[in-house]
């Protein structure tokens, strides 16, 4: 007997399936057996049309397959519209691009595997795309495309991002319809910059930074999740609607908010809002001396945290969220001022900046957040060049130092020493130690977690990455910095087309953004297209291009493609720049080449030299070094750069046991208050005043709400309220 032949191809793959199928032939067979011969009957017409190649029926479900990922885009577009008409069939379809095994009875692989999860998100009417799916599309105006989010799928490895067609006639869902997407929590809030009403439009930078301080404040509650401030000013002086804005930052809750400041007064209204709804459930006006701004600052943090655990339930707040920074309004505004030009990310603005900052200090030399933001715009003048390294990490180190001696539990001082440790001292634990401090004073602090992420991906430690760039994602989901991060860490788990179509964003964005562009070269050297890398720097901005990384690319390129000669060549004019304390880029260039052309005892001597003299090698585990992967060296220098520790997985919040005793009795009396004593008839009863006629503290009260009565604030007093004319929902 013959074998039958297993081939492996490239395809478009196809899943289709009728939503609430099951159900419908419970309540009613005949309706459902019509609605699954029109489902296909359309199918097989479309297919025929498109070109597409069915491959198998199964209940209300189908398999097939396409040459075209076109073809197979325009068939399930036409299919949805066909079964949106009367009577509609509520279908939903999912597609992927990816290879496939395939004999003479069925298809099977990987790439089944992921279109089936993609189809099973989806909702009735609508086509969801995968990522490479999404790519052969991308020149097809009338398959117009959105992002839908990234989902953890079964039997997949890495979470994806999913997109869906956003044709005529197509119902286009967010991530929170989808079917296995992860619904937010509704312990999250973006506080959008409060609008400036003074005469003066000046003071905007007053506004901003309020807003900013409320953030920061908002932060510390670890239980609750508080949008970054980049993706929240994503939205300044833009009118979007606030379903929209809840929607694009995956938040339950929205705060606005507006600052007008007269003299020595400052007024502050703001106002929370559950997005989805666009309902205002709380709003409330400070009029107050500038002179207590500190105070009226932790008064509406405090206020705005209290509103949401009345309305969502319990989670612990401290007495006080914003302490006083300094006794000097003039230091004060100083400060503000800085943080308003250096929230700009321009040399000329951070400067300026510094300026300012210093300033500050020189009115309040215990002003601990000037020295953090002097720190961190000497970070980026060395990152970006526009300082000289050495000189911008000492000034930065010498902020941090002096931040961390007046406040030794700042977060913000120990990841911006965490960067020093990194790129000045090419310390890769002590830059470790740094990051993982911050995230335990403050698990929030999204710097942290990108910081984080960066620092697992450069030790190709994706798994241990994943759950702080999902972080990120959540944190801070709309800059630029979290979508060149993703496309790194996407680089780095040797995802070549999703990193590819990340980096392409932030350079759509900002054809300035420098490692964009470099770690888009490794992309297409990884993904074999060789010859782009060659011709890349004649599109480059000329003062992006460095010589050093321009030969070592093209070097690559050459020595990859097998063109020994002309890698030789390349390597030869590399050589010099390899002199001197600006050599590390050129001499790790020559290694990589080494690595790429068999010279695997050369590399590895450079490897132990860098090592022996403060060269930084951190970038050991780039996918480019693969070639050496599998030689015991490897193993052996990569434990002695990364100083490789086993897992730490992301702190959670560790709560005091609940005394169950104390907490049923206080239930107890709780019910017995409402029942003799009805606060529910006042009309601005909140936990905190209901807390304090039991003489408990709000965060006992809220507690024992949650996990003895099982309701939150809003909903328990509600109830009384239902039945304050009948009888009380609670007894």
């Amino acid at each position: 007997m013959q074998e039958e032949k297993t081939t492996r191809r490239l395809a478009a793959i196809m899943f289709t399936d009728i939503v609430g199928y099951t159900a419908l032939m419970h309540g009613d067979e005949a309706i459902a057996t019509a609605a699954r011969a029109r489902h296909r009957a359309v199918f097989k017409q479309q297919h025929e049309e498109h070109h597409g190649e069915i491959v198998q029926y199964y209940g209300d479900g189908t398999l097939s397959v396409f040459q075209s990922a076109v073809e197979a885009a325009k068939c399930a577009v036409a299919i949805q519209r066909s079964l949106r008409e009367d009577p509609p069939v509520p279908l939903r379809i999912g597609l992927h691009m990816g290879d496939i095994l395939f004999d003479s009875t069925e298809v099977y692989g990987d790439g089944v595997n992921t279109a089936s999860r993609i189809q099973s998100l989806g909702v009735a009417g609508a086509v969801l795309v995968s990522a490479k799916m999404n790519d052969e599309l991308r020149n097809q105006p009338d398959l117009p495309t959105v992002s839908a989010g990234h989902y953890a799928l079964k039997n997949i490895a890495q979470p994806m991002e999913v997109f869906a067609i956003a044709s005529a006639g197509l119902v286009v869902p967010r991530g929170i319809e989808l079917q296995g997407g992860q619904p937010r929590t509704e312990r999250t809030v973006a506080v959008l910059p409060f609008v400036n009403m003074s005469a003066s439009a000046e003071n905007e930078y007053f506004s901003d930074g309020i807003t900013e301080e409320i953030i920061n404040a908002l932060a510390k509650l670890n239980t609750l999740k508080v949008t970054s401030r980049t993706s929240s000013f994503y939205f300044k002086g833009k009118n979007i609607p606030i379903k929209q804005i809840g929607r694009d930052l995956n938040v339950a809750t929205i705060l606005e908010g507006s600052v007008r400041l007269s003299g020595d007064t400052v007024r502050i209204t703001a106002q929370l809002i559950k997005a989805e709804q666009d309902f205002h459930c709380w709003s409330e006006t400070w009029d107050r001396k500038l002179s207590n701004i500190f105070a009226v600052q932790d008064e509406i943090s405090l206020a705005i945290a209290e509103k949401l655990r009345e309305q969502f339930g319990h989670f612990p707040i401290q007495e006080h969220l914003v302490e006083k920074q300094t006794d000097s309004i003039d230091a004060y505004g100083y400060f503000l001022k800085a943080q308003f030009h250096a929230n700009k990310w321009n040399p000329a603005d951070a400067n300026t900046a510094i300026a300012l900052y210093q300033k500050a200090v020189s009115l309040d030399p215990g002003h601990t957040a000037s020295y953090l933001g002097m720190a961190h715009c000497y970070v980026f003048l060395a990152t970006s060049g526009a300082m000289p390294p050495s000189e911008a990490w000492a000034k930065g180190r010498q902020s941090a130092d002096e931040a961390l001696r007046l406040a030794p539990r700042s977060a913000d001082a120990h990841h911006l020493l965490a960067h020093q440790a990194f790129f000045e001292a090419s310390d890769y634990g002590e830059a470790m130690r740094h990051a993982r401090q911050a995230l335990d004073l403050e698990p929030n602090h999204v710097e942290a977690h990108r910081f984080m992420c960066f620092l697992h991906c450069m030790a190709g430690d994706t798994a241990q990455a994943r759950p702080h760039m999902e972080e990120v994602l959540r944190l801070d989901p709309l800059s630029q910095s979290t979508i060149f991060h993703h496309a790194y860490f996407h680089y780095m788990a040797q995802d070549f087309d999703a990193a590819l179509e990340r980096l392409d964003r932030c350079l759509a964005e900002n054809r300035m953004n420098f490692p964009a562009h470099y770690i888009k070269c490794n992309c297409l050297l990884m993904m074999g297209r060789r010859d782009e890398v060659i011709g890349y720097f004649a599109t480059m901005p000329a003062e992006l291009v460095l010589p050093a990384n321009r030969l070592g690319l093209t070097g690559l390129a050459h020595a990859l493609s097998g063109r020994t000669e002309q890698a030789m060549a390349c390597f030869q004019e590399l050589l010099p720049y390899t002199e001197g304390s600006a050599g590390y880029g050129a001499q790790y260039y020559v290694f990589l080449m080494r690595a790429n052309t068999g010279d695997k005892d050369k590399a590895f001597e450079w490897v132990r030299y860098a090592l022996d003299n403060s060269i930084s090698v951190c970038n050991f585990a780039d996918p480019l070094v693969n070639a050496l992967k599998d030689d015991p060296r490897y193993a052996a220098f990569h434990k002695e750069i990364y100083l490789a520790d086993g897992p730490h997985p992301l702190a959670e919040e560790d709560p005091e046991p609940l005394d169950t005793e104390a907490a049923d009795r206080l239930a107890l009396r709780l019910l017995r208050h409402m029942r003799e004593q009805k606060p529910y008839l006042e009309p601005g009863l909140s936990l905190r005043s209901l807390a304090d006629q039991l003489a408990v503290s709000p965060n006992e009260l809220s507690r024992s709400l949650d996990e003895v009565i099982g309701r939150n604030f809003k909903d328990f007093v509600d109830g009384y309220r239902a039945g304050a004319f009948g009888k009380p929902l609670l007894q």
